[in-house]
């Protein structure tokens, strides 16, 4: 099904008022946003098992063709108290299969029940452990979006810091990567029909808890991008988070790290969740898939496309 990009931006904005209200709770919010990921739907044949690594449920996303190569842990998104591996799973099979990769998505623990550095430390027990049963780091790819974006930005730069064998590349959808001015209440706003700043006011400092806000590990854009891999960044011009992004290209040209950004004018905060309803969304998540293989080793690029071709 498709959908005319107003008529989703209309919804959405109907669904402001009740998701940014603190009347509605943290549960209630939960179960708003997971009923918003369920518009993205996973390609028909693709298959999911439940696994425990490092101790953290992950859902394993297999593409629904037999060639896979690589893998893509996908960070989902929720402003670190909303979303889960169940309700993004839609997003990161899409993303999987065109990316041609298996997906990991894990379920990190969030707030207000526990605060920073809980999920980050997580997910540096989770990647660990796959370099400890023989993945090849140079077939990983780290990927996320919103909240998930910046803690992938964040764990690649604690995986660096720790002499931890980076991924092959980092994909970045919305990155919510500057904590530290929603603290402040200073984020401004843009016509972004579903996120106000003082949604991310509120949801901020529960993250955050005690900790300095523009620690790296809370707010990536605030920390030292030398050495990292290759980043593809994806934003939206309505989107008022979007200004992260901003910083994040800045650092990056300060470091000579590598990053392939584009901004998809006229779109909001996470479109890429609607994949399966507008054709911007799904060039969004086709480009970024692709664009994530071609960090790739040449011969698992090759394998790839051999078993594509074998395929049909």
């Amino acid at each position: 099904m498709r959908l005319r990009k107003s008529i989703v931006r209309g919804i959405l904005r109907c669904a402001r008022p009740p998701f940014g209200s603190p009347r509605t709770g943290v549960v209630g919010r939960r179960m708003m946003l997971a009923l918003l990921t369920a518009a993205a739907r996973a390609p028909r044949g693709t298959r999911f098992q439940r696994v425990t690594i490092a101790g953290v449920q992950v859902e394993q996303v297999r593409p629904p063709h037999a060639a896979a190569s690589g893998t893509l842990i996908y960070l989902h998104g929720g402003a670190y108290a909303l979303g889960s591996a169940k309700g993004y799973r839609g997003l990161a099979a899409q993303l999987a299969a065109a990316a041609g990769m298996t997906a990991l998505v894990p379920d990190y623990s969030r707030a207000p029940e526990a605060r920073y550095p809980v999920a980050l430390e997580q997910m540096v027990a989770v990647y660990s452990r796959l370099l400890e049963d023989g993945h090849d780091p140079n077939t990983i790819v780290i990927a996320g979006d919103s909240a998930g974006g910046g803690l992938t930005l964040a764990l690649a730069m604690a995986l660096r810091d720790r002499g931890i064998a980076l991924p092959a590349a980092l994909g970045l959808i919305c990155p919510w990567a500057d904590l530290a001015v929603d603290v402040a209440e200073e984020r401004p706003a843009l016509r972004d029909p579903l996120i106000l700043p003082f949604m991310c006011a509120e949801w901020a400092p529960r993250y955050v808890g005690s900790s300095d806000p523009r620690a790296p590990g809370i707010s990536p854009a605030y920390g030292d991008m030398t050495d990292l891999p290759p980043i593809v960044m994806q934003t939206a011009g309505d989107d008022p988070i979007s200004a992260d992004a901003e910083k994040i290209e800045i650092a990056c040209t300060a470091s000579n790290t590598a990053l392939d950004h584009r901004r998809f004018d006229g779109m909001w905060h996470d479109f890429h969740l609607q994949v399966c309803l507008l054709p911007e969304a799904r060039d969004a998540v086709t480009d970024l898939g692709l664009n994530l293989r071609s960090h790739l080793p040449a011969e698992s690029r090759d394998l790839l496309n051999h078993r594509k071709a074998v395929s049909r």
